[in-house]
């Protein structure tokens, strides 16, 4: 009986051996098959691209590129008027006529003042003009002086409006009052704009006059034109001097 268990378990172990050893053959069949068989995408999932390299193109290849265009706008040139007489030096655009008047005459702003001369700047229907006047009365008061010139220029224009002013100009290292101001027409159709600067020189008024001529603040042509006069105003050099009244 013992040798019968004995056989029994010697049989078991045998047979144990022999199913692992089939199963260890069985595993390496289906490895060997994996390896070596292809795979064949399903018919639902298309077949993947292998990725490219993009490369850019180089230079060579490159359409050519124009650069871009540059508008280079000419410095305006400057000349040196100067009135000794009067005691006047100033620069003007090289391009603005120059007229000389010396002429006594009772002005828009109430005063008869000498009118030295006259600048205009190019163009025949639409153009700018800046004066320089001299009142040869004595004067002490800036302030009272300038007063008197608006409320003479509102009662001689009935559409004359201010539109801007500045009591702490400048203008040859003496106090300078400046306005800004419109002219509507009868017409309402054509409008003026301008400006006036006032100052005292050893008690003589000096004013200068800058008008746009049916020219509008939106056009381009006004702003160049007001730039030019304001750079004239700031490089007014006046040495006092006896303004004696002349007949006319």
């Amino acid at each position: 009986m013992l040798i019968y268990y004995r056989d029994l378990i010697e049989m078991n172990k045998t047979k144990i051996a022999f199913g692992m050893c089939i199963a260890i053959i069985l595993v390496l069949g289906i490895f060997i098959a994996g390896c070596t068989t292809t795979s064949t995408p399903s018919s639902g999932t298309p077949p993947q691209t292998p990725a490219q390299n993009i490369i850019a193109p180089t230079s060579a290849t490159n359409a050519p590129t124009t650069p871009p265009t540059v508008t280079t706008v000419p410095a305006v040139q400057y000349k040196t008027y100067t009135n000794s007489p009067y005691g006047i030096t100033l620069s003007y655009p090289e391009n603005w006529e120059v007229q000389e008047q010396d002429s006594l005459a009772l002005r828009d702003y109430g005063r008869s003042t000498i009118n030295i001369a006259n600048f205009y700047s190019p163009g025949n229907d639409k153009y700018a003009s800046f004066s320089i006047d001299i009142d040869p009365t004595s004067e002490t008061e800036l302030e009272s002086y300038y007063n008197h010139a608006v409320l003479a220029l509102q009662a001689y224009y009935p559409n004359w409006g201010i539109t801007k002013h500045n009591y702490q100009l400048k203008v040859s290292d003496n106090t300078a009052y400046r306005i800004d101001y419109q002219v509507t027409h009868d017409d309402s159709i054509r409008v003026d704009y301008g400006l006036q600067v006032y100052t005292l020189v050893k008690g003589t008024p000096y004013i200068f006059t800058y008008q746009a001529q049916d020219i509008s603040p939106n056009d381009e042509t006004y702003t160049e034109n007001l730039d030019e006069a304001q750079a004239m105003i700031k490089s007014v050099t006046i040495s006092p001097v006896t303004v004696t009244t002349k007949s006319r």
